[in-house]
């Protein structure tokens, strides 16, 4: 008989730069983080620069999520003033731990 476990991975990290549109399944807990020069809207909520929000609470519960992920238009005046260093205008960190099931 094949015995079937969860086993809890560890962080999972990831860069956003452009508009997109993202599923993640088995998610147990999910941070986004606006490390960028303009807005992002995520599912219509709008993060403003250095702003962060946990979408998926850490209560035991896993879940399907879709990230609708959408950057304000650039500002020239942003781009000019910023254009020598490396920062990213368009930057949204997502860090969410999921479940994946191993079989035996």
């Amino acid at each position: 008989m094949n015995d079937i476990s969860l086993i809890e991975t560890g962080l999972v990290f990831l860069k956003v730069k452009s508009d997109r549109e993202i599923p993640i399944e088995n998610v147990t807990t999910l941070q986004v983080k606006n490390n960028g020069l303009v807005s992002v809207f995520i599912n219509e909520l709008e993060l403003h620069p250095n702003e962060h929000f946990t979408l998926a609470v850490p209560d035991g519960t896993i879940t399907k999520v879709i990230l609708d992920i959408q950057f304000s238009k650039t500002d020239d005046g942003i781009e000019g003033v910023f254009k020598k260093f490396s920062w990213h205008k368009k930057e949204l960190d997502i860090i969410y731990r999921k479940l994946i099931t191993c079989k035996n």
